[in-house]
């Protein structure tokens, strides 16, 4: 580089800082919000606000505009400011502008706010498949909302047909008729009018590969199905004639297929059964344990069988190459209609006997248990089965476009079922359980060292219950660990320069893919994805997958951690677990709304010390429902035998100096119902340096409770109104 170049970029650096820091800017609001709600704008240099105006924006021609009306700014400071939307206003979109001496900032509330699109092939769609978008207000108004098709070839926009939508999720059948190619998306959830179309990206439409119609009967193999002839040699041949034959169906009519080692099939070949109750695939005690009863690595399928296994591995294992290591090329799996029964602690076992089963899965899985499903890859379903086994029912490992749906998921001893480094991820209307008194819930985490993210999660209309050991939890996230804490400064819109040393174990790693969130000083609230990461203490520096709006300055503190972002979980049912369903540690954008809990300590947001700083931002508890809240060793503080239900919010902060970062930012509780032995606490501990800051608390119904609404001295910026709290408990 030339003296001349040098010069220019340093120029153009100085000048683009000075523009970043010269006018207040607006990073996040909350929605979905109604009359007489309250909208928290993060931003920076916002108080410098001096008005605040909105105005509902008409639903089409035949409904009246409304009318600009200027709103009281509460609790202005230069991180955030509140304003309620007027009462007199009709439920829509809204737009405010908040003005200050050089200018104004505008933004439209409730317009579709698009987390992911994930189709019936995953990122691509076929013709008359169904495609669906998730986000916040992504359906309003079911009559209007529209999702249109625009093709880049050129041509007339095509209409998709929506088969079900909400406030979080659209679902749409693409037209039989649609060509093949990249189109598109254009979202409208219902309100306002022609200038409300949301843009919702682009998805390629491809015609999909007839199945060939290639069968392969076990039974002209050799196999009878009596239960008693070792048909695994039979099998194999049955599964290597397809193979060789480019792939096919290996079929198991009725009857009960005795296999004595493991089973793997090979890319484009499927294993089908008569019908689930029909075909059982059972396994003798092992003496010597494979990987998995069933392997595979990308393109295959079971379908419509039983299996039955006592000392016993993995039962079904795809995608992996060894260990936790995700085979190349790993994409779709299938597990449909499959039950499965597996228990290493069948029959007549003396206490000895069980203590040495336990160790030797301890040994062969180091602190845990088998996997009865385990999937790794690209296109993954798990639909309609029935699983148990000795350990975890279920395994997603850095998976995407995945579907685990209408499942009845039975953990057994120590067992959870784990969603690890996935993305794109639809986990519905499965009962999870626990078959075993050890045996416990799970979540979604990044606990590997090989991810970096998890991220795109829908988790709804599902059942969690009677889960009794180890921590209880029936959903939750986890990743303890970071990458990076400490000072930095821009040196490009896309470019940080960090000024302090890294963690010493994952300054080897791969940090692409992580998260950097700005938690104090100049540009605190702003987040965006490491792209790269580069050079050797002390010259370290990072480059960002988008520009900073305001540029970061010495005072500047960020955290890197294996993000976890937009997590929604929805309309499920708890009972009898500990936590129902929590943030724990790294949070950004979930939100937790329409749940009910029975007998469980409630719903949580937690920012953590957590072997690193891991902040939660932007999380939003919104008409959850409480029903009983007494409950007994359920956590989170496991310490306690027995407490009350909680929606709970807490920064631990274990710093009580004054400049330490807040570890919780904008969260809304609205619109929770608690009927009894339960309430909501905010809590931040240190009020010299609060662990929490801008929360809203509203329209919440706290029914008979010892603590009903409590906030502590270490939150900061906190406006509660309009909750109604009927009857306080004397302690």
């Amino acid at each position: 580089m030339t003296r001349s170049h040098a010069v220019i970029i340093a120029l153009l650096q100085f000048m683009w800082m000075a523009a970043a820091t010269a006018q207040p800017a607006m990073f996040w609001f909350n929605d979905p919000v109604g009359p007489d709600e309250t909208v928290l704008v993060t931003g920076a240099d916002l108080d410098k606000v001096t008005s605040a105006t909105v105005t509902r924006i008409a639903d089409g021609p035949n409904d009246a505009a409304g009318r600009e009306t200027s709103v009281p700014i509460l609790q202005a400071n230069p991180l955030s400011l509140k304003f309620v939307i007027p009462e007199a206003f009709k439920p829509g979109i809204y737009r405010f502008t908040l003005s200050y001496a050089e200018g104004a900032l505008s933004g439209r509330i409730n317009l579709p706010t698009i987390y992911w699109r994930q189709g019936n092939l995953g990122d691509e769609v076929s013709p008359g498949g169904w495609l669906q978008v998730f986000g916040r207000n992504i359906v309003r108004q079911t009559g209007r909302a529209q999702l249109l098709l625009l093709p880049d070839a050129g041509g007339a926009a095509i209409k998709s047909v929506l088969t079900k939508g909400d406030l979080w999720r659209g679902a749409f059948r693409v037209p039989e008729q649609l060509s093949p190619g990249r189109y598109r998306l254009r979202l409208f959830n219902g309100d306002g009018g022609d200038d409300e179309w949301a843009d919702a990206g682009s998805i390629t439409v491809r015609v999909t590969q007839v199945e060939t119609a290639q069968s392969f009967d076990v039974r002209a193999y050799g196999a009878n199905g009596d239960g008693r002839f070792d048909c695994t040699r039979a099998i194999r041949a049955a599964i290597d004639a397809a193979k060789d034959a480019g792939g096919g169906t290996v079929y198991f009519p009725r009857g009960r297929y005795l296999i004595s080692d493991m089973i793997v099939i090979p890319p484009g070949v499927r294993i089908k059964g008569e019908r689930t109750d029909l075909v059982n695939l059972v396994w003798p005690d092992l003496a010597s344990l494979p990987v998995a009863l069933l392997q595979g690595t990308s393109r295959f399928s079971i379908e419509d069988v039983t299996i039955y296994a006592s000392n016993h591995p993995h039962i079904i294992s795809g995608g992996f190459q060894f260990g936790d290591t995700q085979a190349p090329g790993a994409a779709d799996i299938a597990i449909r209609r499959v039950r499965i029964r597996a228990s290493a602690f069948r029959g007549l076992m003396e206490p000895d006997a069980t203590v040495q089963r336990m160790n030797e899965f301890h040994r062969i899985y180091p602190g845990t248990a088998p996997d009865t499903i385990r999937l790794s890859g690209n296109r993954i379903e798990v639909s309609d089965c029935d699983i148990l086994g000795s350990g975890h029912s279920l395994r997603l490992f850095k998976a995407t476009n995945a579907i685990v749906s209408g499942n009845v998921l039975n953990n057994g001893r120590y067992g959870t079922y784990s969603i690890v480094g996935s993305r794109q991820v639809i986990f519905e209307n499965n009962t999870v359980t626990a078959a075993d008194l050890q045996g416990t819930g799970g979540g979604i985490s990044t606990l590997s060292k090989w991810v970096s993210a998890s991220e795109n999660i829908f988790v709804g209309g599902n059942t969690f219950k009677a889960i009794y050991g180890w921590d209880r939890e029936a959903m939750t996230t986890d990743g303890p660990g970071g990458y990076y804490f400490g000072h930095a400064e821009s040196t490009l819109p896309d470019r940080l320069s960090l000024l302090d040393a890294p963690n010493p174990y994952p300054a080897a790693q791969d940090w692409s893919g992580t998260i950097v969130m700005v938690v104090n000083g100049r540009g605190a609230g702003q987040y965006a994805r490491v792209r790269t990461f580069e050079g050797k203490p002390p010259n370290l520096s990072i480059t960002l997958d988008r520009p900073l709006a305001v540029a970061l300055d010495r005072t500047s503190e960020i955290t890197v951690a294996q993000a976890q972002q937009n997590y929604l979980i929805i309309d499920n049912f708890f009972e009898d677990t500990g936590v129902a369903a929590q943030a724990y540690g790294t949070a950004l954008g979930h939100v937790i709304a329409g749940n009910r809990s029975n007998r469980t300590s409630g719903f949580a947001a937690f920012g953590l010390s957590y072997e690193h700083f891991q902040p939660s931002w932007r999380i939003q508890f919104l008409d959850n429902h409480i029903l009983e809240g007494n409950v007994y060793r359920a956590g989170p503080e496991r310490t306690v035998f027995s407490n009350e239900a909680s929606i709970l919010v807490r920064g631990n902060q274990t710093a009580t100096a004054a400049g330490r970062p807040p570890m919780v930012q904008a969260v809304i509780v609205r619109g929770n119902r608690l009927d009894q032995d339960a309430h909501i606490e905010i809590k931040g501990f240190a009020a010299a340096s609060p662990g929490v800051r801008d929360i809203v608390v509203e329209e919440n119904t706290i029914g008979p409770s010892r603590e009903g609404l409590t906030i502590d001295r270490g939150v900061a910026w906190w406006l509660s109104r309009k909750n109604v709290e009927e009857r306080r408990i004397l302690k």
